[in-house]
C-alpha cells in the first residue's frame, strides 16, 4: 500500500480512509507519521522534535519503533486533527474516570485519550465519535496466549463487567473459548446470562436443552448472582450448549435481527470452522488451539467483526486484593 506525501496544502484529502488506515502496515504507518509531523511543526513554527514529543504524550506511546499499528494508527489520526484543526494542538490532559469497584472492577488502563477521529471499539465494535474518550489496555501477562487489544470504547474499559450488555457477556464466551479456557463470569454477568435463557418459555424443549440440560448451570448462575460472587466457571462443552441454546431461542422468538443476534451467528460460524477447519489450516504446524483458531479466523472467506480483530484477548477476571494493587500518581498502576 502506497500513499501520497502530507503538505500542508493538501492534508485534509491524502490522509488514508479509516478503511486505508486499518489496511496500513507499520512501514506505511511510520512514514506517514515522519510527514505528517514535519507538516504540523511546518505549520505551527514548532520543533519537529517538540511535535513528536506531544504526539507521544498525547497517544500514550513511549516508543515510537516499538509500538504496534493499533498505536501508530491513533498517532496518524491526531496528525490529521492538528493539521485540519490546529486549535487542537494543546497539551495531553489525563481523563479522571470513576472506576467500579468489586467483582465490577477492571484494569486501569495504560492510555487514555479523546479519539481523533470516528472509530470503531477493538472489542465490541461499537461506533465510536471523535471527542469520546478510548483507551488501550495494558499489555497481557501471557503474549503468547493472549494478543493485545486495539483502542477500547469508554464501556469496554470500565463498565463490561459491572453494566454487562449481552454482546459482552457474549464476547467474553467467545474469548474465553477461544483461548481453550472454561468461561469466567461474575455475578453480574451471571444475572444477565441467566436471564436471557429463562426468556425462552419452551426452554426445555429445545434440542440444545435435551442434548445437554442446564438445569445445575442455572442453579449455579442464580446462587452466583445472589451471592455477588467473582467468579463463576462455566465448563467448555457447557458453554457450547448455552450459546446453542440461545440461538435457538433467537430464531423462534423473533423474526427481527438484532446486534445480539447478529454476533451469537458469527460466533456460531466461527466456532463450526474450528470443529470442521473449511480452510484446511495445517495441524501440524498450528496445533488444534489458540493458534489455530487464529489462523482459521484470519483466512476466513467471510470476515467479521471477530475475525478483524483477532485474539484471544484477555477479558479479565476477578480484580486481586486491593494490597497488591500499586497505582501511580497518574492511577496507571498494576491491577
Amino acid at each position: 500500500m502506497k500513499f501520497e506525501a502530507v503538505t500542508l496544502d493538501m492534508a485534509i484529502t491524502e490522509f488514508p480512509s479509516e478503511d486505508e488506515l486499518a489496511a496500513a502496515r507499520r512501514p506505511d504507518l511510520m512514514r506517514l507519521i515522519d510527514t505528517g509531523v514535519a507538516g504540523v511543526a511546518q505549520l505551527l513554527k514548532k520543533l519537529p522534535e517538540r511535535v513528536r514529543t506531544r504526539l507521544a504524550k498525547s497517544t500514550g506511546i513511549k516508543d515510537f519503533a516499538v509500538a504496534d499499528c493499533q498505536d501508530l494508527r491513533e498517532a496518524v489520526r491526531t496528525l490529521r486533527l492538528w493539521l485540519n484543526n490546529p486549535s487542537a494542538y494543546i497539551p495531553p490532559q489525563r481523563p479522571r474516570i470513576e472506576r467500579p469497584t468489586g467483582m465490577g472492577q477492571l484494569p486501569v488502563p495504560r492510555s487514555l485519550k479523546p479519539a481523533s477521529a470516528s472509530m470503531a471499539c477493538g472489542l465490541c465494535a461499537d461506533p465510536v465519535k471523535a471527542g469520546d474518550l478510548i483507551g488501550r489496555t495494558r499489555s497481557p501477562k501471557n503474549p503468547k496466549l493472549h494478543k493485545e487489544m486495539g483502542w477500547l470504547c469508554q464501556h469496554c474499559l470500565y463498565e463490561r463487567r459491572e453494566k454487562p450488555r449481552r454482546r459482552d457477556v457474549l464476547l467474553r464466551i467467545f474469548h474465553h473459548l477461544f483461548a481453550s479456557s472454561a468461561v469466567d463470569l461474575n455475578g453480574y454477568e451471571c444475572a444477565v446470562l441467566r436471564a436471557w435463557i429463562l426468556e425462552n418459555p419452551e426452554l426445555t424443549a429445545t434440542a440444545a436443552w435435551q442434548r445437554d440440560p442446564l438445569h445445575a448451570t442455572l442453579t449455579r448462575l442464580q446462587t452466583s448472582q445472589e451471592e455477588a460472587k467473582a467468579a463463576t466457571w462455566i465448563a467448555f462443552p457447557t458453554a457450547l450448549t448455552v450459546l446453542a441454546l440461545l440461538r435457538e431461542r433467537s430464531a423462534s422468538s423473533s423474526p427481527s435481527v438484532t446486534t445480539d443476534t447478529e454476533l451469537l451467528d458469527v460466533i456460531l460460524q466461527h466456532l463450526d470452522d474450528w470443529e470442521k477447519n473449511p480452510q484446511r489450516v495445517s495441524t501440524a504446524r498450528y496445533g488444534r488451539g489458540p493458534a489455530f483458531r487464529a489462523q482459521v479466523l484470519a483466512v476466513t472467506p467471510s470476515p467479521s467483526v471477530l475475525s478483524e480483530r483477532g485474539g484471544p484477548f484477555d477479558l479479565h477476571h476477578a480484580p486481586p486484593p486491593k494490597d497488591e494493587e500499586s497505582e501511580d500518581e497518574e492511577g496507571q498502576g498494576e491491577a
